[in-house]
């Protein structure tokens, strides 16, 4: 008898790893897109008009005459009102991690991804007919309104998209070896970050062809509606549930790790022990996702805008120059993956096969984040930009695959709990970059952020993904 995996077994996984990845593609695509036409949906829904409010303080300080000190003004204003937008994203993702994941856990992730998808498009769509929203409330909306209205359609945006990485993460274990699973991340990843690189250019071009960014919004969110319809048809939750899978990859899925409570046991009922959530290893995972979330919300919120402001590169120039990170940090994951999968199998020891990765990347990209206030050309600046998300990004495989290392059959709760934490620093990202650059300019930003990755980097001396949540555990 050949050992499991070796010849005989079929590779269905790898169909499954595909259509993820279109999942994680679309994910990104979606959420990206909003930076690339901020600048003209902050014109067409007037972020910048000064109110009663702002005239006040431009009389009390005797600039009320000043164009340059109205133009700043009217600036400062829009990019305050947008990054409420972008933050309102993030409180519903945030709000509604833990539940999804949950859910995929109880009801199997392919009727969670599916709602994901659904509800996410519609909010998409939703995206584009927010001024048509605007007016059934009120017959004349003003910015107040129009943003309120905004905000409140990225919130539920945000709460539709909730769950797809932990359910995503909890359909890899399910159909992944433990040793394979760093790698079938480092893919989920790099479609990502591929549909974040190439989101400005999309918008720009369903922009052109749809004769506006309201339009091309909406064809966004058909193409979800049409993808979750296929998902529904063709996905199954289980290995055993496909007869398509032979009996051979099924073993060799399960092997070394199909005791009692992993995530390949269908068969013993199992409560989720919420108290370990709050136990020092989880928790210091929840801290490594927060602080490379608020680092990396820069780059799909305000990057554009700060080589606008920054450089006078306009948002239409830049939509390539503000990809290419992403694009970088795709790349970066696919070796991420499978050096922290090698590292497993050199070593010996899930611990440092996961940790070392992340410690190593989060603290290079926190030396090149300081070194950007010190480059004077656009060109350079995104240079040591996506060099530093590279370096972020060969750690991003190896941290979506400890959920599934230690939830076992709770892998999605544990990663909704995660990326929880990571959405609370993306929530608070856009909201405090946009201040630090009001009050002492963007390069003060980035010197933070510095900081944020080494206190990540830090955090994950105390991750051991070896040991795994029970329901005993305190």
């Amino acid at each position: 008898m050949h050992k499991p995996g070796q010849k005989g077994a079929t590779r269905y996984r790898f169909l499954i790893l595909a259509a993820l990845c279109s999942l994680a593609f679309l994910t990104y695509l979606d959420r990206i897109c909003i930076m690339r036409v901020q600048g003209d949906l902050s014109r067409d829904l007037r972020f910048g008009e000064l109110g009663p409010k702002e005239e006040a303080i431009l009389r009390a300080r005797g600039v009320e005459s000043d164009p340059s000190a109205r133009s700043k003004m009217s600036q400062d204003l829009a990019t305050e009102r947008m990054s409420w937008v972008f933050s309102a994203f993030v409180a519903g993702y945030l709000l509604f991690e833990v539940p999804a994941g949950w859910l995929g856990d109880k009801w199997g992730p392919r009727s969670v991804i599916v709602r994901i998808v659904i509800g996410w498009s519609i909010f998409t769509g939703l995206t584009g007919g927010v001024e048509t929203l605007a007016r059934a409330l009120t017959r004349e909306p003003g910015p107040e309104h129009l943003l309120m209205c905004l905000v409140v359609i990225r919130f539920l945006f945000g709460a539709g998209e909730a769950g797809a990485y932990p359910n995503i993460a909890r359909a890899l274990g399910r159909w992944f070896p433990y040793r394979e699973r760093a790698t079938a991340q480092s893919f989920i990843w790099f479609s990502s970050r591929l549909g974040g690189a190439i989101a400005p250019a999309v918008i720009g071009v369903l922009m052109a062809w749809g004769k506006g960014w309201q339009n091309a919004f909406w064809l966004l969110g058909a193409v979800g509606v049409i993808w979750s319809a296929w998902f529904w048809w063709w996905y199954r939750d289980r290995p055993e549930d496909q007869p398509a899978v032979n009996e051979e990859e099924r073993r060799w899925i399960a092997s070394d790790a199909a005791g009692s409570g992993t995530i390949y046991d269908d068969a013993s009922p199992a409560r989720m022990p919420w108290r370990a959530l709050l136990s020092i290893n989880v928790l210091a995972l929840c801290l490594a996702s927060f602080c490379v979330s608020f680092c990396f919300y820069f780059y799909i919120t305000f990057l554009p805008k700060y080589l606008k402001d920054q450089f006078q590169v306009d948002y239409a120039g830049s939509q390539w120059m503000s990809g290419l990170p992403l694009l970088c940090g795709g790349i970066a994951c696919l070796a991420g993956g499978r050096l922290s999968d090698g590292l497993i199998r050199r070593l010996g020891s899930r611990r440092w096969g996961r940790s070392l990765m992340p410690m190593l990347g989060w603290f290079l990209a926190g030396l090149l984040a300081w070194t950007v206030p010190w480059l004077d050309s656009p060109m350079l600046v995104v240079a040591a930009l996506a060099l530093g998300f590279a370096c972020q990004d060969l750690g991003v495989p190896s941290m979506w695959s400890v959920p599934a290392d230690l939830g076992g059959k709770f892998a999605g709760t544990l990663g909704g709990w995660m990326n929880s934490a990571g959405a609370l620093g993306g929530m608070l990202s856009p909201l405090v970059a946009a201040k630090i650059s009001i009050q002492w300019g963007w390069n003060s930003a980035f010197v933070l952020f510095g900081c944020v990755y080494l206190v990540g980097a830090v955090a994950w001396l105390r991750v051991d993904a070896s040991k795994p949540i029970t329901s005993k555990e305190p």
